[in-house]
């Protein structure tokens, strides 16, 4: 097993333009707003009273709202108030996002262990930007016991189709990291990126399509993974529009889920949601964790 190479990997890594998700939130102020062109204050008002009856995604979502100024005036203690309000319901992406504030100490005062404390928590709740996090931090520690449990933690991240999960898992098993080389297994992980508008990753898929190619029992996949190189991926425009759209749409499923209003949030206990109380309902969560409402809705920078 390689151990040097992981600093190695991690550090070519930290400019790979992926989705936000390895984002530091104390770059908030920096974040692209999708309200400045489009009223959202209609959709933010209404996550504002979901949030209210309980729900830990609208509590996130006008947590960022108040900490970026989009869609809402600039307030960081009405952000840190409803992040709480979360953190409270166990709610994966608050959880996460709390923890990032604190570690950079952005809106809440600087407190690494209760960020680690916190960051453990989203891990536990499943939450794949959590899972990429601990695994940068086992990773770092270059210790042949923080290997395996980095690598199990970038599986599970990998297939939430977290795409920074995905290209560092594929560096590892290309470079034999915590394990056993597997070339076909890492090209398929740049094959996913790239299909899914990750450009930055063709080179990656480039360069092991190239060593594939030495290995003729290998001939087909490596057919395969030059036709998809030779694909060009049209991105939609208009990201400020979808990402409104997006919001609206998230808006709409919370509340026809009758889980958070003020008259009932499904258990008919306010202000409890389904997961606290075991009953067959459902909820929408989003599957993204970001800095902002635009990262968070879309997955860019």
């Amino acid at each position: 097993m390689k151990i040097i190479s992981v600093a190695l990997i991690i550090g070519s890594l930290l400019t790979y333009p992926v989705t936000a998700e390895a984002n530091s939130n104390s770059e908030l102020q920096a974040a692209e707003r999708i309200c400045s062109d489009n009223d959202c204050t209609k959709e933010l008002r209404r996550l504002i009273r979901l949030a209210r009856g309980g729900s830990g995604d609208a509590a996130a979502f006008v947590a960022m709202a108040y900490a970026t100024g989009d869609g809402l005036e600039q307030n960081h203690q009405q952000a840190l108030r409803y992040l709480r309000m979360g953190v409270r319901q166990r709610n994966a992406m608050a959880v996460y996002l709390m923890s990032d504030w604190l570690r950079n100490g952005f809106v809440a005062e600087q407190d690494v262990a209760e960020a680690d404390r916190l960051l453990q928590l989203a891990v536990e709740l499943n939450y794949g930007p959590a899972q990429y996090a601990r695994a940068l931090q086992l990773l770092q520690q270059e210790q042949p016991e923080s290997l395996s449990l980095a690598i199990d933690l970038l599986e599970q991240a990998s297939a939430q189709r977290l795409a920074s999960a995905m290209l560092l898992l594929g560096q590892l098993k290309q470079h034999g990291v915590g394990m056993e080389p597997d070339l076909p297994g890492a090209a398929e992980l740049y094959k996913r990126l790239v299909l899914s508008g990750q450009t930055s990753a063709r080179a990656y898929l480039q360069q092991i399509t190239e060593q594939l190619a030495e290995d003729q029992q290998h001939q087909s996949l490596v057919a395969d993974l030059r036709e998809v190189d030779n694909i060009e991926v049209i991105r939609v425009s208009g990201q400020q529009l979808q990402a409104s759209n997006m919001l609206e749409g998230l808006v709409r499923r919370l509340s026809q889920s009758g889980q958070y209003d003020s008259r009932s949030v499904g258990t008919r206990i306010r202000g409890l949601s389904c997961e606290q109380t075991g009953s067959n309902c459902s909820s929408t969560r989003p599957e993204r964790g970001a800095s902002s409402l635009n990262e968070v809705l879309t997955g860019n920078q």
